[in-house]
């Protein structure tokens, strides 16, 4: 019989059991079993075909060598990762123009995205949603991290918009936020971005000795010269998307516009109107200089507190040599401080279920102050007195804004006790030019009606001047989202403002 034997270690050899034939027990070497299988697998592999054990054994040979393979591999593994890591870094982040529906409550709006690339790394862009009067939002701030982009709008409320998408070729996917609100977002890329009709550049104004940020947007066209406005922003980080919605509409209606910062948010309430007011007439004088201007067309345009700025600006302005052509104002104010300070102070109480006579206290003291302040601390004070004392023991005393005493002179004449009795009424009554006040009927901010009464009744009264109040729109001019009929509706401009703001500035421009 044929002997078969298998190197193992060098020199060493194992035989099968046919080579140990005519050998005593003795002779023979007893091999482990892991080994026996094996030999045997090799010499006669029917005979072990049904045994698991084999398989087992043959698995494990072939693993050995692999053990030393696998840090090769991983390497390997991760070099590539590595390099994807870097191809992705460096991708261009998406530009184009890209089309899809944002879906809510099984309620589609379809939506378009233009991004563009202004710098390497910063990306410029707008939203236009369908059936919203042409509009165009322009995007505030966009980040791109691949494959995360974030566009985001300040709307000048409690929260922002938000939209946050991922970028899957040409597909972008994601999310819209707007305060509880979700809806889902799918894109496509559709060629480029359109071209955006108007330059951006930043033209500071000097104002004394410091320098006021600006930006002027220019109609990009063949035009010599342009109507101008100056648009005032209260405080930049937070405009509220009206006043954005603005700002685009007349730049695309061939209007040059000179965005001025206004002031910082938390020091808006520290700056009077005289000094925005003098920040306004700066840029309009700025304005006048820049090439392609129509110097006999300069308007003011603003909104919420800083119209009352515009008003001050247009009243001072040269009445002999008029730089202001007209005023238009969204959500003007028209009541005192003090006014519109008790309205809000009384919603709080009510919220606190203070009751009736309280709220009542708490209204005639305030009446009471306000005469006192304007009496510059002058007349008896001895109600006034009794009843701060009375309202200081109260749960809900904080709330009222009230002081615990009665302010002296010297007192009076820090800036919040003027502008408490600050009226914008006197500051419109010396307005000689055109304006255009308009308002949102649900707009919780100010009393509207009581507001476009006493404007109507002064500034209103100029020839070629307009109050309207839109019924149902918020302070942005907009209808506000919700159910109607079982369905869904997304917010969306009042109809006819765009007409109307149109209509009116045509008829101002061409006289």
């Amino acid at each position: 019989m044929l002997a078969c034997c298998v190197p193992v270690l060098g020199s060493h050899s194992i035989c099968s059991p046919s080579s140990q034939v005519g050998k005593g027990k003795e002779g023979q070497t007893r091999l482990p079993r892991q080994l026996r299988y094996f030999v045997v697998l090799l010499t006669n592999p029917s005979a072990v075909r049904k045994d698991w054990r084999a398989y087992l054994l043959h698995f494990v040979s072939l693993a050995q060598p692999l053990r030393w393979c696998l840090p090769f591999l991983l390497v390997s593994l991760l070099s590539a990762c590595s390099t994807d890591g870097r191809e992705a870094a460096n991708l261009p982040p998406p530009t184009g123009h890209f089309e899809g529906p944002i879906t809510y409550q099984g309620t589609e709006l379809r939506a378009t995205l233009d991004l563009r690339e202004i710098k390497p790394g910063q990306l410029q862009g707008e939203v236009r949603l369908a059936d919203r009067q042409g509009l165009s939002l322009p995007v505030q701030q966009i980040t791109y991290q691949h494959p995360r982009l974030t566009v985001r709008w300040a709307t000048g409320a409690a929260s922002d918009f938000v939209i946050n998408l991922t970028r899957e070729g040409d597909f972008l996917k994601g999310k819209f936020t707007a305060d509880s609100t979700e809806a889902e977002i799918l894109m496509v890329r559709r060629g480029d971005a359109e071209p955006l009709p108007y330059l951006e550049q930043a033209l500071p104004v000097r104002i004394g000795g410091r320098m006021l940020p600006a930006t002027v947007l220019m109609p990009d066209d063949t035009l010599r010269v342009h109507p101008a406005v100056v648009l005032l922003q209260n405080a930049p980080q937070r405009t509220p998307l009206a006043v954005q919605i603005l700002t685009d509409l007349l730049a695309r209606r061939g209007v040059v516009v000179m965005l001025v910062a206004g002031r910082p948010a938390t020091a808006a309430a520290s700056v009077s109107p005289d000094s925005l007011a003098a920040d306004v007439l700066a840029a309009a004088r700025a304005l006048k200089r820049v090439a392609g201007v129509d110097t006999t067309q300069i308007g003011l345009v603003g909104s919420g507190s800083g119209a009352t700025a515009l008003a001050l600006a247009a009243g001072k302005d040269d009445k002999e040599n008029s730089l202001i052509k007209y005023v238009v104002a969204l959500g003007a104010p028209g009541t005192s401080n003090a006014a519109r300070v008790t309205e809000l102070i009384d919603r709080q109480l009510r919220q606190q279920d203070a009751s009736a006579a309280d709220r009542r206290l708490v209204t005639l003291t305030r009446a009471q102050l306000e005469q006192y302040v304007r009496r510059e601390g002058r007349g008896d004070t001895t109600k006034l007195h009794r009843n701060l004392r009375k309202i200081a023991l109260q749960p809900w005393a904080a709330t009222t804004g009230l002081p615990t005493r009665v302010p002296s002179k010297a007192e009076l004449e820090q800036p919040k006790w003027q502008e408490l009795v600050f009226d914008p009424r006197a500051v419109w009554e010396q307005v000689r030019i055109p304006v255009l006040l308009l308002y949102g009927g649900a707009d919780t901010t100010l009393n509207v009606q009581a507001s476009a009464d006493r404007l109507r009744g002064n500034a209103g009264r100029r020839r070629g001047s307009v109050v309207r109040i839109y019924a149902g729109a918020d302070q942005q001019l907009l209808l506000p989202a919700g159910t109607q009929n079982g369905k869904w509706q997304w917010p969306r401009p009042v109809p006819d403002y765009v007409d109307d703001l149109t209509a009116w500035l045509r008829e101002r421009l061409e006289r």
